[in-house]
């Protein structure tokens, strides 16, 4: 019985680190993409979303410029929190940073709890399945 139940928890333990480690890797591939894309389309709601955790005690202030020499030129975004006192503080870096763990974290989640869940769930059955083989009698014809 004690073998079962380790070859059990050594099945669910292997189960969880292969669903860990694949959903891992396919958030590292797909985060990037997908936040940078919403950064570029929706820059200022991205980072109002993440303005609590960047600015707790003042107000998110969104603005672009255009800076270049020559036309078209490139677009920046500079995000600065403008507490109550009136001090400003440039938040852009911190705001990329901690929308791009929100996005990672949105596309990492999804895959490895249900996946975690199944790993979890999924040696208990085969051990069930294997015992229930092994108790019943076999019939020759």
């Amino acid at each position: 019985m004690k073998n079962r139940v380790a070859g059990m928890f050594a099945g669910q333990a292997f189960g969880l680190i292969i669903v860990c480690i694949a959903s891992t890797f396919i958030a590292l591939i797909s985060f990037g993409a997908i936040g940078g894309v919403t950064m570029a389309t929706a820059p200022e709601q991205t980072f109002q979303f993440v303005a609590p955790v960047t600015c707790p005690n003042g107000e998110v202030q969104y603005s672009e410029f255009t800076a270049s020499y020559h036309r078209p030129g490139e677009k920046g975004v500079v995000v600065e929190c403008v507490e109550s006192n009136g001090t400003r503080t440039d938040i852009t870096g911190t705001s990329i940073l901690y929308s791009l763990i929100g996005f990672y974290l949105a596309c990492f989640l999804p895959l490895c709890i249900p996946g975690g869940l199944v790993a979890l769930i999924f040696p208990t059955f085969f051990l069930r399945f294997r015992r229930n083989k092994q108790n019943q009698p076999e019939t020759f014809n």
